[in-house]
């Protein structure tokens, strides 16, 4: 699953500093948890940061649902 959702991230999203607006933007997507957290290690690949699970926690609302 490598780089498959980075398309559809918005241009101005794609950028570390930009990692709250990013998170923001996710979770008002109409998409079920799972995409939402491949989405998220997509963007964290491509942007060339770690995939924290704090952020799969608010992704998600418990990241053990989805880990591993």
């Amino acid at each position: 699953m490598s780089g498959e959702f980075v398309g559809l991230i918005p241009q101005e999203l794609l950028n570390p500093n930009e990692k709250k607006k990013f998170l923001l933007w996710l979770l008002g997507l109409p998409v079920d948890v799972w995409t939402k957290k491949y989405i998220y290690m997509d963007w964290c690949r491509f942007v060339g940061i770690a995939i924290d699970r704090k952020d799969v926690d608010l992704i998600t609302g418990n990241a053990a649902l989805t880990w591993g």
